[in-house]
C-alpha cells in the first residue's frame, strides 16, 4: 500500500495492492448518491447503514445512467480488465477493485460479498478522513484464505466452571455490534463456543438448559458473597437465531462449537449416572472425569447427543464443530465399554468413539451444514504417519479439521497433516492465545516473556505464535484460520490478528502488526502509547509466586529466590509505567466506547499484575528474612502482612470486577476461585507455622479453575519442545510432500 495512504488511514486488514491517482475526491456534504445493480438491491440496507456509520446523512439510490458518488459494478457491469484482475486473486469471489477518482468512486466485484468487503474498506477511509476528502487511488484487494474464523464464547464450561463472564453476558444488541466489527474487519465466520449448560431452549431436555443456575457473586455494597440465580441472556430474551441471520446477511457464517462427548449441555450434571466410569485402579492412580465425558455405550446418551445436534442446527447455525475431550490415559471402564473398546489403548478408544459419533451426526444433519472436529491433540504430539492415515481414512469425508498442529517439531508435523488430510479440510491450526488468556484468569498474555531463559515462560499460546500459525496456514493454502477469542475486553489485538493474517498474511511482520494494529485500534493520538503498553505489560500467573502450589502447566516456572524477586521487581516497574500510560489515555475525552472498554480492561489487568508482583516480592523478602534473620519476628510479620495485603488486593479486584469467580462443587467437580485464594492460603500456612494464629489458614482451597488444568499436565514434558520449535511454514518454507520428515 502507498506509504502516505497507510499513514493517513491505517486500514485494517491492510489492502493488497494500492496505487495513487491524481487529486482528491470531495466527500458529499450530506446524502450519498449511490447506484447499485439489481443483484445488490438485497443488501441496500447494509450499504446505507455502513455509509451512515461512516458519516453520511443519508443515501439516495440512482438509476444506471445518472451521475453518482458511488457506483457498484457486478458481473455484466465489469470490464474485461477488472474480471481478469479479480480472477487472479487467491479468493476471487471475495475480492474487489476500488477506484476513487475526482468525479466519483467505482467499486467492482464478482459477487455481492466482494462488493461488501470493498464497501468496508471505503467506509474505513471515509471514517478516518475527517469526512471531507479522500485521496484518489486504485486498489485491488482480497483475502489469502477463504475462511477467517473467530471463536467467541456464548458459554464456556457453563455450570461446570464459570457460569458466565465477559462475552457470555452480552445481549443480542451487543452481539450485533460485535458482528458489525467482524464484518468491517472482513472476518467471515464465527465458531461460537457453547460448552456446558445450553444457552437456548431445549424442550426435550429442559434440565440441560442454562436457567436458574446458582452463582455466588461478590456484593461490594455488603462486602460478602451473595448467591444469585443466573439465566443466560439468550433465554431471558432470545436473540440467537436473529443474530445468526444478521451475520449471514453480511456474509458471516455462524458455527456452533460444542463438545463431541463432553460438556454437552448440563446432561452430565443432571444425570451423573450417564457419565463415563472410572475403575478403582484409575481413581487410585489420580485420574478424574473432569471433562464430564459421557458413557458412549449407553443408548440414552446417544439419543441425547443426537437430539442436541438437531436442536442446535434448528436454531439456524451454518455448521457444527465438535471438540474431542482431552482426557488422556483412561477411558470409560463400564462393562459395555470394556467389551466394545477394551482391546484398544485409551486414546484410540476415545478416537474410535469420536469417529462413530461423527458418523451419526453427519447422518442426521442437513447436507449443507458444515461439520468440523478438533481432535487427535494428545501426546505424542508428533504422530506416526500410518496412524494419521488410518484416522483420516475412518473420518467421514464431510468432516473438516478445526485443529492441525501448531509449532510442534518445526512445523513438520503440520505439513504431515496437510499432506495426509488435505489442505481443503483444514480450517484451523493450534491458535488459541485469547482462550489461553481467559484460562489464565483474564491476564494479558500477549507477547512472549523476554526475561532470561531460566525464568522465562515457555507458554506458546500467545499472540506472536498465533500470528505464525495464521501465516503458516495461509502459506500452505489451507481452507481457513480460526482465532480463539474467548475474551474480548482488553484482548482486541487477538481479533485483529485473525482479521489481518487471514486477509493479507505477508504484509506485516509481528512487530509491524503491534504498531499498526495499536494505531488502528486507538488512533494516531493514543496508538503509539497503547503499543508500548502491550509490549511492556507484565504477565504473571499467580501460581508462579508460590513455590508450594502445583504449577500451571503452561507457566510452570516459579519466581522464587533472588533472580525471581529481581524479575518481579522489573515487572512492578513495568506495571507502574503501564498503569500511568493507561490512566493518561483514559483521561481523554475523545475515546470511542470501544477504546474506553479496551483501555479500562487493560488497566484492570495491569493493576492486578502490579498487586501480584508486590505479593511475590514481599513473599520473597519473607523467605530471605526467614533464612538470614529468623529471630527477627517483627520483620517477618512485616513482610507476611505486606504479601497478604497485595495478594488480597488482587483478589479484591477479581471479586469486584468479575461477575462469576466463587468456588463451587455442586457439579461434582471442584472449581476453585481463580488462583489467588490458593496463593493466599499457601502463604498463610507458611506464616501460621512460623508466626502463629494471626495468619491462620483454611484447611483446604480448591486447586483448579475449570476442568482443563489436570489434563494439561502433559505440557510439563512437551511444552519446552513446542516452545523451541521454529515455524517454517509461517516463513513460507513449505517442505515438498515427499520430504516431510517423520517424527
Amino acid at each position: 500500500m502507498n506509504v502516505n495512504l497507510e499513514e493517513k488511514f491505517i486500514l485494517f486488514p491492510t489492502p493488497k495492492e494500492t496505487g495513487s491517482l491524481p487529486g482528491e475526491y470531495t466527500l458529499p456534504a450530506s446524502r450519498w448518491k449511490v447506484f447499485v445493480p439489481q443483484s445488490l438491491t438485497k443488501v441496500q440496507d447494509i450499504i446505507a447503514a455502513e455509509l451512515t456509520e461512516a458519516g453520511a446523512e443519508g443515501t439516495e439510490w440512482l438509476s444506471q445512467g445518472e451521475s453518482c458518488d458511488l457506483r457498484f459494478a457486478l458481473k455484466e457491469e465489469l470490464t474485461e480488465e477488472e474480471v481478469g484482475r479479480l480472477n487472479g486473486c487467491p479468493v476471487p469471489e471475495q475480492s474487489y477493485v476500488l477506484a476513487v477518482k475526482q468525479d466519483g468512486i467505482r467499486l467492482a466485484a464478482l459477487t455481492v460479498q466482494g462488493a461488501l468487503y470493498g464497501l468496508t474498506t471505503l467506509t474505513q477511509m471515509i471514517g478516518k478522513s475527517g469526512r471531507q476528502t479522500i485521496p484518489c487511488l486504485q486498489m485491488l484487494d482480497g483475502p489469502d484464505v477463504e475462511k477467517r474464523v473467530i471463536s467467541p464464547t456464548l458459554t464456556w464450561y457453563a455450570g461446570y466452571a464459570r457460569a458466565g463472564f465477559g462475552m457470555q453476558l452480552w445481549n443480542g444488541e451487543k452481539w450485533k455490534a460485535f458482528i458489525d466489527w467482524c464484518f468491517r474487519h472482513k472476518v467471515n465466520a464465527l465458531n461460537v463456543v457453547m460448552y456446558g449448560f445450553w444457552p437456548f431452549e431445549f424442550p426435550e431436555y429442559p434440565e440441560t438448559v442454562l436457567r436458574d443456575l446458582p452463582v455466588q457473586t461478590w456484593c461490594k455494597e455488603t462486602g460478602q458473597w451473595m448467591e444469585v440465580s443466573f439465566t443466560h441472556p439468550n433465554l431471558l430474551q432470545p436473540f440467537l437465531s436473529e443474530v445468526i441471520e444478521y451475520a449471514n446477511r453480511r456474509g458471516i457464517d455462524v458455527y456452533a462449537y460444542i463438545g463431541l462427548n463432553s460438556y454437552s449441555g448440563g446432561y452430565a450434571v443432571r444425570h451423573p449416572e450417564m457419565r463415563a466410569v472410572l475403575s478403582e485402579e484409575l481413581k487410585e492412580a489420580g485420574h478424574v472425569n473432569n471433562y464430564d465425558a459421557l458413557c458412549p455405550s449407553k443408548a440414552e446418551v446417544r439419543q441425547y447427543l443426537i437430539a442436541s445436534v438437531k436442536q442446535i442446527e434448528s436454531l439456524g447455525f451454518n455448521g457444527l464443530v465438535f471438540e474431542e475431550s482431552e482426557e488422556v490415559q483412561w477411558f470409560c471402564q463400564c462393562s459395555a465399554c470394556r467389551n466394545t473398546y477394551g482391546h484398544l489403548p485409551p486414546n484410540d478408544a476415545k478416537h474410535q468413539v469420536s469417529v462413530d459419533l461423527l458418523k451419526d451426526y453427519v447422518r442426521v444433519l442437513n447436507p449443507d451444514t458444515l461439520v468440523g472436529v478438533r481432535w487427535l491433540r494428545e501426546p505424542p504430539i508428533v504422530k506416526e504417519p500410518d496412524a494419521l492415515k488410518r484416522w483420516a481414512s475412518l473420518l467421514p469425508p464431510k468432516v473438516n479439521l478445526f485443529w492441525a498442529p501448531g509449532l510442534e517439531d518445526d512445523d513438520r508435523e503440520f505439513i504431515k497433516w496437510v499432506n495426509i488430510f488435505g489442505r481443503e479440510r483444514i480450517y484451523s491450526r493450534n491458535c488459541e492465545g485469547s482462550g489461553f488468556a481467559a484460562s489464565l484468569g483474564r491476564i494479558p498474555y500477549l507477547i512472549p516473556d523476554t526475561f532470561p531463559e531460566e525464568l522465562s515462560n515457555y507458554a506458546f499460546q500467545h499472540l506472536r505464535n498465533d500470528i505464525a500459525q495464521f501465516q503458516g496456514a495461509a502459506s500452505a493454502g489451507c481452507k481457513g484460520i480460526n482465532g480463539y477469542g474467548f475474551e474480548w475486553y482488553g484482548h482486541e489485538l487477538y481479533f485483529l490478528a485473525t482479521a489481518q493474517y487471514g486477509w493479507n498474511s505477508r504484509r506485516l511482520d509481528q512487530d509491524e502488526f503491534l504498531a499498526v494494529a495499536s494505531r488502528h485500534l486507538f488512533g494516531t493520538e493514543h496508538g503509539p502509547a497503547y503499543e508500548r503498553i502491550i509490549r511492556t505489560i507484565p504477565c504473571i500467573h499467580e501460581t508462579q509466586i508460590c513455590a508450594e502450589l502445583p504449577s500451571f502447566p503452561f507457566m510452570p516456572n516459579k519466581y522464587i529466590g533472588p533472580e525471581g524477586r529481581l524479575y518481579l521487581e522489573q515487572c512492578l516497574d513495568s506495571a507502574a509505567a503501564v498503569i500511568a500510560a493507561l490512566e493518561a489515555i483514559l483521561q481523554s475525552s475523545s475515546l470511542t466506547s470501544l477504546q474506553q472498554e479496551c483501555a479500562s480492561a487493560t488497566h484492570l489487568m495491569a493493576l492486578r499484575m502490579k498487586a501480584v508482583a508486590e505479593a511475590g516480592i514481599a513473599y520473597n523478602h519473607y523467605l530471605e528474612a526467614k533464612k538470614n534473620m529468623p529471630e527477627n519476628r517483627e520483620l517477618l510479620r512485616h513482610f507476611a502482612r505486606k504479601a497478604l495485603a497485595a495478594a488480597e488486593e488482587d483478589y479484591r479486584m477479581i471479586k469486584e470486577n468479575y461477575f462469576d469467580s466463587k468456588e463451587h462443587t455442586w457439579t461434582g467437580v471442584a472449581i476453585g476461585e481463580y488462583y489467588i485464594p490458593m496463593v493466599i492460603n499457601e502463604y498463610r500456612k507458611q506464616f501460621e507455622a512460623d508466626l502463629g494464629e494471626e495468619f491462620a489458614s483454611k484447611e483446604r482451597v480448591a486447586y483448579i479453575v475449570g476442568g482443563e488444568s489436570l489434563p494439561w499436565e502433559w505440557l510439563l514434558e512437551w511444552g519446552p519442545k513446542i516452545a523451541q520449535a521454529k515455524p517454517l511454514a509461517a516463513l513460507g518454507q513449505l517442505l515438498p510432500d515427499d520430504k516431510a520428515p517423520v517424527g
